[in-house]
């Protein structure tokens, strides 16, 4: 999932806008390359669930699942010495995300096998063992479409692709590892919890780095915690990861460009400035396509997006010059903010007001970083853990709306879409100002008060 789609969505609105952040590469090692870095200063850290769910249609059997995701950690392996494989933990998620995959698996039916009396139909429950997942007939597919089953799947495949790894010739040159993972794969016995964790080919480095006092339940934000921990464990001389200064962040979701930017934010302001030369890369994988009218067919690449250059755009487009006074300079971090409230109400896992436009919305978000410091200083409130003072961020937000409302009133086709935003309800504003927050990685669990229909996280 992620931001919103299409030709007025993020991903296009940003390429277009922003040009020279972007560069489309057919491989990881390309990247790499390209950035003139030695492959031991690369990490790589892969979206597991996207790799799983991207799986070929005609790949249903738990081999073809392993040789699969085994030939993309090979590929990745080109470009780093360190590659990490994160996944959702499903018993951490917060409650708003497991409405909204509750809503898209109404959605989607799944897919019943049709087999004969004799047979046992496909695996739809967590009560499985590696055999079951070894034996004919078995078809990874249906067990796919069920999402009760496929946390014990993912742990047998991430077992089995380290168990090669180990005993290949790979591990003298780099690591591999798993984060959100039950080490026990399949053999885990019926009934016990799974617990999600870290295995690695280096466990006691990779363990120790990245087992979490509070678990993060979804994997598009360990993407940047995973970055964030690895800059902080080079800064040791000797570390495994010592001399890392590239990070390709590999996934299909679009909010890891806002998770990113504002990353940089945080990168921007570390007090001891350590690691200025570090670099996020945003690698989206884009499938191959066919010719379709006018339009040529295109092989399957990366979308790769420069953070660094996303960031320094993004502040030209806000203030038209780099000659910024220490009072602007201050209010960037409101102003990401603000800009990252924008594009959650055009859309995304969490709330979207309908007519509201990634294209339209960036010049609303320029005028108030501009021309309305007050209400931008307000938005200085999401970075509180207090939900009173985040609260106090809602007058922005509403401006925002208030303002994208006034803007397309005017406009040609936009009287559906006009009548939509001025009908804003105060939940939306609230589920704004959440998702917000929680870009911010400051999850608030009492989902209820902020406009959504789940008890609690």
């Amino acid at each position: 999932m992620g931001l919103s789609g299409g030709p007025n969505g993020a991903k296009a609105v940003f390429q277009q806008r922003f040009e020279g952040a972007f560069v489309s590469l057919q491989s990881l090692n390309e990247v790499r390359e390209v950035s003139g870095l030695p492959r031991e200063s690369v990490l790589a850290v892969l979206d597991g669930n996207v790799m799983m769910s991207a799986v070929p249609t005609a790949v249903d059997t738990f081999a073809g699942y392993v040789a699969v995701m085994r030939n993309q950690i090979r590929a990745a392996h080109e470009a780093a010495a360190h590659v990490v494989l994160v996944f959702d933990e499903p018993q951490a998620m917060t409650m708003a995300k497991r409405d909204e995959q509750a809503r898209r698996d109404a959605q989607r039916k799944p897919k019943d096998l049709v087999c004969s009396d004799d047979l046992v139909a496909g695996i739809t429950d967590d009560d499985y063992t590696t055999d079951m997942l070894k034996a004919a007939g078995f078809n990874a597919k249906i067990l796919m479409s069920h999402r009760p089953a496929r946390s014990r799947f993912f742990d047998a495949v991430c077992v089995a692709l380290l168990r090669g790894f180990v005993w290949g010739d790979t591990r003298r040159s780099g690591s591999l590892t798993f984060d959100g993972i039950d080490g026990r794969g399949a053999e885990r016995e019926f009934g016990d919890a799974r617990v999600a964790g870290v295995i690695s080919s280096h466990q006691e480095f990779w363990g120790a780095l990245l087992t979490r006092e509070t678990p993060i339940g979804e994997g598009d934000l360990k993407l940047t915690d995973v970055t964030q921990r690895v800059h902080d464990a080079a800064q040791t001389p000797g570390a495994l990861v010592a001399g890392v200064v590239l990070n390709l962040v590999v996934t299909i979701d679009t909010d890891s460009f806002v998770i990113e930017l504002l990353q940089q934010q945080r990168r921007l302001r570390r007090p001891d400035r350590q690691g200025e030369d570090e670099r996020t890369i945003i690698c989206f994988k884009e499938r191959a396509r066919k010719r379709t009218g006018d339009d040529a067919p295109t092989a399957g690449h990366f979308l790769c997006c420069d953070v660094h250059m996303l960031h320094d755009s993004v502040v030209d487009y806000f203030y038209g010059t780099r000659s910024l006074s220490q009072e602007v300079v201050a209010q960037q971090p409101a102003a990401m903010a603000l800009l990252a409230a924008a594009l959650a109400c055009c859309g995304c896992d969490f709330v979207e007001i309908k007519g509201m436009r990634v294209d339209l919305v960036l010049p609303i978000v320029r005028d108030i970083v501009r021309n309305h410091r007050d209400k931008l200083e307000l938005m200085c409130n999401v970075f509180s853990t207090d939900r009173k003072n985040v609260l106090r961020a809602s007058t922005a937000i509403e401006f925002l709306i208030s303002e994208f409302a006034d803007t397309i009133y005017d406009m040609p086709r936009m009287q559906r879409a006009h009548a939509s935003v001025t009908g804003t309800c105060r939940a939306q504003v609230m589920r704004a100002l959440w998702t917000c927050s929680y870009w911010h990685q400051k999850e608030f669990k009492d989902c209820t008060d902020w406009g959504f229909a789940a008890a609690s996280g």
